[in-house]
């Protein structure tokens, strides 16, 4: 499976993002004094990530990392970033525990096939903070849901809002209450509200996907794709399937299709129906399932 070919999208003056596709969370560049980046993408992209900053930069240095939250293709690239000169790297007082701690089933680590080189944060900041990077002032908003240490940022002065997981134009990261608890669907829907809240939001650019300016709308539609996961959790685990084989099958390419399958069955294995009864898929059923589903999505846009 292939991945999707980079963009570059010059969002706004001293603001550059880096749109990968799926494997990698999109990237933000905030030209300055003293750059800073928001997100690091997966860690097989670290050469290309190091490249496109450079050539935006014209070989100056990142100062500061901020991360929304620290998933894989999101935090990925941080280890490399920190070989490649001095950066201080920053998220959530709650990521800042789990990267101490390198809980690897709070990362999504481990059963997921997903790997991400540790690292370290150097500070933490809190929901409702105030923080400074690349000359910008950024509001912390919490998004908790997708991940319990998820955070938005939101640049007023611009009506820039970065969202992570926590909005995409049609949705959100995946929520997954086998690890981050019953309450996420609870949680999410707190997040949707706490942005909802803001005021003056003109772009939004989110963890996935294209920047965009339909705030309003994408949160319409974020709210509709969470009632049906609230009444029946289990349509999650179709999604662990489908995610398990896209991800897996452009992260890990040395697997093969045996390795692949078996990657994911374990991925599946470790999310048991939550409310189990008589139609309720089986482990071996769901992963075929993906593998058609994947392969048809493929055939009908190539290289996406």
């Amino acid at each position: 499976m292939s991945q999707r070919a980079a963009r570059t999208v010059e969002l706004l003056p001293g603001v550059s993002v880096l749109v990968r596709g799926w494997l990698h969370g999109n990237s933000v560049l905030l030209h300055a004094n003293a750059p800073a980046l928001i997100d690091t993408g997966y860690h097989t992209g670290a050469a290309e990530l190091l490249a496109w900053i450079d050539e935006r930069l014209g070989g100056a240095p990142v100062a500061e990392v901020l991360l929304t939250h620290v998933h894989s293709d999101h935090g990925g690239g941080v280890s490399a970033l920190r070989e490649a000169g001095s950066v201080r790297v920053r998220g959530s007082a709650s990521a800042h525990d789990l990267v101490e701690r390198w809980d690897e089933r709070g990362l999504w680590l481990g059963s997921s096939g997903q790997q991400m080189p540790r690292f370290r944060l150097d500070g933490a900041f809190a929901p409702g903070e105030v923080v400074e990077a690349a000359g910008r002032r950024f509001q912390v908003v919490a998004t908790p849901g997708h991940m319990r240490c998820a955070v938005a940022l939101f640049c007023e002065a611009d009506g820039l809002l970065v969202t992570g997981d926590a909005l995409w134009k049609n949705g959100f990261g995946m929520l997954d209450p086998w690890v981050e608890g019953d309450d996420c669907f609870a949680l999410a829907a707190e997040a949707l509200a706490s942005l909802r809240a803001l005021d003056g939001v003109k772009v939004v650019v989110p963890g996935h996907g294209m920047p965009f300016e339909d705030f309003a709308g994408a949160l319409d539609r974020a709210e509709a794709r969470l009632a049906p996961l609230r009444d029946d959790p289990d349509l999650i685990r179709k999604a662990v399937a489908q995610n398990g084989v896209g991800f897996l099958g452009m992260a890990r390419p040395e697997l093969g299709l045996e390795g692949l399958s078996a990657a994911v069955r374990a991925m599946v294995d470790e999310h048991p129906p939550l409310r189990p009864g008589p139609g309720t898929p089986s482990a071996e059923a769901l992963v075929q399932e993906a593998f058609v589903t994947m392969a048809a999505r493929y055939a009908r846009a190539p290289g996406q």
